[in-house]
């Protein structure tokens, strides 16, 4: 994998996340697990992102595929501008190949 690309780059704040990322437009966002969602909680177990400054702004991201497609996910949403622009770098930096 590259790290030379539009997606951004997670950073785990202590070990096992939460997790931030500098989105092209100089949005922090955090990345956090929910395995216990609380009653009040419109999502299920899964990832909650939003932007650091506005926690209470939160999307849903599936924990299916585990923490690094939760990751990569994330990253699509936050710079998907960026991934539009630039696709052959996003697909370099999620290790896909062409084909």
């Amino acid at each position: 994998m590259s790290y030379d690309g539009p997606l951004p780059q997670w950073t785990a704040i202590k070990w096992g996340g939460p997790y931030e990322a500098i989105a092209p437009d100089g949005t922090i966002w955090r990345l956090w697990a929910v395995d216990a969602p609380p009653d009040d909680d419109p999502f299920p177990v899964g990832y909650r992102l939003a932007p650091r400054d506005d926690l209470g702004n939160v999307n849903f991201i599936t924990g299916d595929g585990g923490l690094y497609q939760a990751l990569d996910m994330a990253g699509l949403r936050i710079a998907g501008d960026a991934v539009r622009a630039d696709p052959d770098g996003a697909r370099r930096q999620l290790g896909l190949e062409d084909g």
